[in-house]
């Protein structure tokens, strides 16, 4: 039986929930693109798994925590994953925020080669 398309994103999902981001980045591309919002504290564009680890560093460096709640995760076709999240946390300022987010991912080969966040900083608090 071949692998899911979404397993490696599912997997991702997990990892970064226990915390591993080592496991998070073994999913990953050599050449992983990875962007998120510059709206957002941690965001930009990022290369490679080295600069992915940059990104969760700067998640690390701007939120005491973050949790993400995965509502969805849905194979469109194709190289496309899509993840539905909220995520919700306390910035290292003390100050609590969240936001709703839509994760696209593109797969290929059971490797996540591409992730693109599109954030709605206004989405209700669940």
């Amino acid at each position: 039986m071949a692998a899911r398309r979404d397993q490696p994103v599912q997997q991702a999902y997990d990892a970064f929930g226990r915390g591993d981001i080592g496991a998070l980045l073994a999913l990953l591309d050599d050449e992983v693109q990875w962007s998120s919002p510059k709206t957002l504290p941690h965001g930009g564009e990022f290369s490679g798994r080295s600069g992915v680890g940059n990104f969760f560093a700067g998640i690390g460096a701007k939120w005491s925590n973050l949790a993400v709640a995965v509502e969805s995760v849905g194979d469109l076709g194709g190289e496309t994953v899509v993840g539905v999240v909220r995520a919700d946390g306390t910035r290292t300022s003390g100050k609590k925020d969240g936001y709703g987010a839509v994760h696209v991912f593109s797969v290929d080969n059971g490797r996540i080669t591409r992730f693109r966040e599109y954030t709605d900083l206004d989405a209700p608090h669940v």
